[in-house]
């Protein structure tokens, strides 16, 4: 399984995302986020960036840690989405 990680440099949640995915044995292509990356989301998924992290899962839009943590753990997740 693939996942794309748009995130930022120094941000903890973009660093937890990707320990979550390798975990979990996602290969992971990193995208830093700037204006063009922004766009692209935008274009390919229909989504405004609002935060970073930002998911896609084998080409589906998942969105930010809490939607991919529910959605690897499920029912056993701390967020429980």
């Amino acid at each position: 399984m693939k996942a794309i990680v748009y995130s930022g440099p120094g941000w903890s949640w973009c660093d937890r995302v990707k320990v979550l995915l390798q975990d979990n044995e996602y290969e992971i292509e990193e995208i830093q986020i700037n204006r063009e990356s922004i766009q692209e989301i935008k274009e390919k998924y229909n989504q405004d960036v609002r935060s970073i992290p930002q998911v896609i899962i084998d080409g589906e839009f998942v969105g930010g840690f809490a939607e991919v943590e529910s959605m690897i753990k499920g029912p056993s997740s701390i967020n429980k989405i």
